[in-house]
């Protein structure tokens, strides 16, 4: 594959870096929606919701694909820092990275744990999603049930991706 059908990749979380190389395509979900970036693609930040990063083809011939569990966080796309085609004639390689609060790769992810999560949340959903509404706390506050329920689901969904991104169907046991 030539070097401008590559994308430069880095999944970086505040620990560590998760992965760094390069890929023929990184697909994740935004707030606007899925995305595929790929080479060439238009300079672009945006925030990232909790998903299962694909990134194919990294630093593989054979286009094997890494999978992560990202929990939130920003992507920024751009062009890397290498010479301009004019004057070297070598492509400016379309940059893809990831900042992400936590972040997991899939074959880290203790997916027995991430079952327990996941029950756990679904019950507070449930159990939270038939409590009545309570007054706000304060003017313009959201009632607490709210903010709890929120929560409870917030918890679902991580538990949910990183079932996902382990390749473990969530309703599934092992």
């Amino acid at each position: 594959m030539a070097d401008d059908e590559l994308l430069s990749v880095e999944l970086v979380t505040p620990e560590r870096v998760l992965v760094v190389g390069t890929a023929s395509q990184v697909i994740l979900r935004t707030a606007d929606g899925d995305i595929t970036f790929l080479p060439g693609h238009t300079p672009l930040v945006g925030a990232v919701v909790p998903c299962v990063v694909r990134v194919v083809g990294v630093d593989e011939p054979d286009g094997a694909e890494l999978r992560a569990a990202v929990h939130g966080g920003f992507v920024q796309v751009g062009q890397d820092d290498s010479p301009d085609r004019g004057e070297s004639g070598v492509p400016r390689r379309t940059r893809v990275t990831l900042l992400a609060g936590v972040a997991e790769l899939a074959g880290e992810i203790d997916t027995e744990r991430a079952r327990v999560a996941l029950d756990a949340a679904t019950a507070r959903v449930a159990e939270l999603g038939t409590a009545g509404r309570g007054a706000p706390a304060a003017p313009g506050e959201e009632p607490l049930e709210d903010r709890e329920l929120a929560e409870a689901e917030a918890a679902l969904r991580r538990a949910e991706v990183r079932l996902e991104a382990a390749g473990v169907a969530a309703g599934a046991t092992s």
